[in-house]
């Protein structure tokens, strides 16, 4: 079998993401602009949006995140602590994205 493994947790995850802008609290944006700034220094990839976090879809938000998690190898332990906060990062979008669908709701 070839071609990439592919995590469907991770892709779950991605395709229950609205794909429109959710709102966040400024630390939770704060903590994901922070792990995408240092991924950026520590890999020396361009893993920070060009446009300010909060007009970002969510969904192209999560690829971002997920997509980095998922594809990125760390070589040194810097750069696996680095990679492990990417992990926040997703947790903290996933429940902005459930308060989003929840007050969505009511």
């Amino acid at each position: 079998m070839d071609g990439p493994v592919v995590n469907l947790a991770a892709e779950n995850m991605v395709r229950r993401t609205p794909d429109h802008i959710v709102a966040m609290d400024e630390a939770d944006l704060n903590y994901i602009r922070d792990s995408l700034t240092a991924i950026d220094q520590a890999f020396g990839v361009a893993a920070l949006p060009d446009i300010p976090l909060h007009l970002v879809p969510a969904r192209t938000l999560m690829r971002c995140l997920v997509d980095l998690r998922t594809g990125l190898k760390p070589q040194t332990q810097e750069q696996g602590i680095i990679l492990g906060r990417l992990a926040g990062a997703i947790l903290r979008l996933d429940t902005a994205v459930a308060f989003d669908r929840a007050r969505r709701k009511q």
